[in-house]
């Protein structure tokens, strides 16, 4: 059976042509961020585009080539490597080199978040372009996803709606990666990050670095050791070693895997090292802890 739009679901008017391939949806959708249109566009010489009537916040990136944007009375020369943004209020001209024409893709973003999102990637009032430091392959890659997806089903509109995420992801990490990106001011307390720290370690306690929790909360970790210590009274590697213990504990009293076994599930690849982390702390070898419990586990 066909599956049907959902109301409220774009519809797509798909565009195929020798230089153009795009989607255009024809319909608003009443959403924070949506995705208006996409494509991609080899640009014959000279190609020339008037833009001040054009809805949304059209996010290009350029894959080869070069070529002239004009916005708000000043000019830039854009070539491969660089992202510009076109805002749907701007008085914009843009145009392609007569020698080394453009090829770009772009994705237009609308919805009542979209311009503060622009500026997440570094696109704030005033701002047309930025350089790239991502491999605009990457951008490519998600557009042609897109477009591999045109189909009328509630699957591929979600599918869509991801990858135009993911493209506005890959542009704000490249703004993050440029050094320019101020430092992202936080509604966070103290007590949110050791509350995510704590549960980060007690969901990745096997493979992950106090650096790892520090990164996933955004601080970095001279900071998080601070206020760990001040609130829980032990350092976050203090901490992450008594999850270790706890788990290793569970293994060896509900499971019969080897201690090697437990050892690297709860992040140790020598199972010496382990061993003795554990002999510190119980007072028992794991061997020990295991026949001794097991007994107390089976009574009870």
């Amino acid at each position: 059976m066909t599956e049907k739009n959902s109301p409220g679901m774009e519809t797509p008017s798909v565009f195929k042509a020798t230089n153009y391939h795009g989607i255009e949806y024809l319909r608003n959708a009443n959403r924070s961020l949506y995705m208006k249109t996409c494509g991609i566009q080899r640009c014959l010489p000279g190609y020339a585009y008037p833009h001040n009537a054009r809805e949304g916040y059209h996010l290009h990136v350029v894959l080869s080539g070069k070529g002239m944007l004009r916005a708000e009375g000043k000019e830039y020369h854009i070539h491969k490597g660089q992202m510009f943004l076109l805002r749907e209020r701007d008085d914009i001209f843009y145009q392609a080199d007569m020698e080394d024409p453009w090829y770009y893709v772009w994705i237009t973003y609308c919805g009542e978040n979209a311009g503060r999102y622009m500026a997440y990637a570094g696109f704030t009032d005033g701002v047309y372009v930025q350089e790239c430091n991502i491999d605009p392959q990457e951008f490519s890659s998600v557009v042609t996803e897109i477009l591999e997806r045109p189909h009328l089903k509630n699957s591929s509109e979600f599918y869509r709606m991801s990858l135009a995420y993911r493209f506005l992801s890959l542009a704000i990490e490249s703004w993050e990666k440029s050094g320019d990106a101020p430092r992202q001011k936080s509604d966070m307390t103290v007590e949110d990050y050791i509350h995510y720290a704590v549960r980060f370690m007690e969901s990745n306690y096997s493979g992950i670095k106090i650096s790892d929790v520090a990164d996933y909360i955004g601080i970095n970790r001279t900071y998080l050791t601070a206020i760990f210590k001040s609130k829980m009274h032990i350092s976050p590697q203090e901490y992450l070693m008594q999850v270790r213990m706890n788990k290793s504990r569970e293994l060896l009293i509900k499971t019969d895997v080897p201690i090697y076994v437990v050892a690297k599930e709860v992040g140790y690849n020598d199972q010496l090292a382990f061993s003795k982390i554990f002999h510190k702390k119980y007072g028992l070898s794991p061997e020990q802890y295991r026949k001794k419990h097991r007994d107390e586990y089976s009574i009870s």
